[in-house]
């Protein structure tokens, strides 16, 4: 379409302009024969077409550019020196048009995943998110043996207190639309089960990702209730291929016993596995397989509940200049093997190997050794 539309410019471009353009190319005096001028305005309009087209790609490649940068920025990658974040080099000849993959960072759970996606029309963006959305799948993932899709959403540097769509998309304008080239930056998480499923079906640590326009309204038109059997009918952006990265986790061995007075309850915590973007607490108490039951009776195990999420939402982690940081609360909770898992997670690294205390109150559940 771009190659259409700056042919149709130069067709009816003046002769003066190009008789400049013929000068700034060094290019021999042109003939007033017809059939010359006609060869040489045949080898400027080339010319300056492979120059646009040259230009325009420089330009959507600058912008992955661009974007991998303040991935890393607000990410904290290097300054909290994150090994688990890998970035791929943008190629002009591959990057016009489709998806780009831009970087991944492994939390330990999930599979972060930062693609670039374009061409992205004005129009979509502002049907965003109100009737239009992105999906995604891998090759190979599958729920009881059926495949599914996920939702991705634009990346923005700050989406946690953002509600309004009208806010929503004044965000998207400005942290991940790039208007010139119409180009989106997208996220997604991949749970760590999701790939496994994906690597065993290509037989292979790569994994291969499809992304893919939901237009809802259009589904809703089209009268396609199912909405797996609507995206697999559309036209995708495109496709890629990656390895997903390690997790990079330090281990806190804790085994202490806490003592909540307001709940009057007790547990056990024996430790704490720790990623520069999420924590895994490792708990034991008297209720613990009650309460992970389907079938719980919530009303007289909330107060295992409440304890659980305490010890997530008020230790902290002390750095090395006296700085802390809250896990927060957990966002998953399982119960295997007598043991009690708590996922959190957070959006910009920490330094793993800057924790010196791990603290609960006036307690301290871990100590660095000095």
């Amino acid at each position: 379409m771009l190659s259409e539309k700056v042919l149709f410019a130069l067709n009816n471009t003046d002769d003066s302009f190009l008789e400049e353009t013929r000068e700034l190319l060094g290019r021999s005096a042109v003939s007033q024969k017809p059939a010359k001028r006609r060869i040489v305005r045949t080898i400027l309009i080339a010319a300056v077409l492979a120059a646009l087209m040259a230009a325009t790609a420089y330009a959507i490649v600058s912008i992955h550019q661009k974007r991998q940068q303040e991935l890393r920025e607000n990410l904290k990658i290097e300054e909290n020196n994150v090994t688990s974040y890998k970035e791929y080099e943008s190629q002009p000849q591959s990057d016009a048009l489709g998806v780009t993959l831009l970087s991944t960072v492994n939390d330990g759970e999930l599979q972060n995943v930062f693609v670039d996606v374009s061409p992205v029309e004005k129009d979509i963006i502002d049907r965003y998110p109100e009737t239009v959305g992105f999906a995604w799948k891998l090759d190979g993932m599958n729920l009881n043996g059926e495949e599914y899709w996920m939702t991705a959403r634009p990346n923005l540097k700050d989406d946690s207190s953002i509600s309004d769509e009208g806010d929503i998309h004044e965000a998207v304008l400005n942290d991940a639309y790039d208007e010139k080239t119409k180009t989106l930056t997208l996220k997604f998480s991949i749970l760590n089960t999701a790939i496994a499923q994906a690597q065993a079906y290509e037989n292979s640590e790569r994994v291969h990702l499809t992304l893919t326009l939901w237009d809802r309204q259009a589904q809703a038109d089209a009268n396609v209730g199912l909405s797996a059997e609507w995206l697999n009918s559309q036209d995708s952006f495109g496709s890629v291929w990656f390895v997903p990265t390690e997790s990079e986790v330090r281990y806190f061995k804790i085994n202490h016993l806490y003592y909540d007075e307001e709940l009057d309850r007790e547990i056990e915590i024996l430790g704490l596995e720790l990623t520069p973007f999420s924590a895994f607490w490792k708990m034991h108490f008297e209720g613990a397989e009650k309460l992970h039951n389907p079938n719980a009776d919530w009303d007289a195990l909330k107060p295992w509940a409440l304890l659980e999420d305490k010890v997530a939402m008020e230790a902290k982690l002390i750095f090395q200049d006296g700085s802390d940081f809250s896990t927060g609360g957990a966002q998953t909770s399982t119960f295997e093997d007598g043991v009690v898992k708590l996922y959190c997670n957070w959006d910009s690294a920490i330094n793993i190997d800057d924790v010196r205390r791990v603290v609960l109150g006036d307690l301290i559940l871990w100590e660095a050794e000095l």
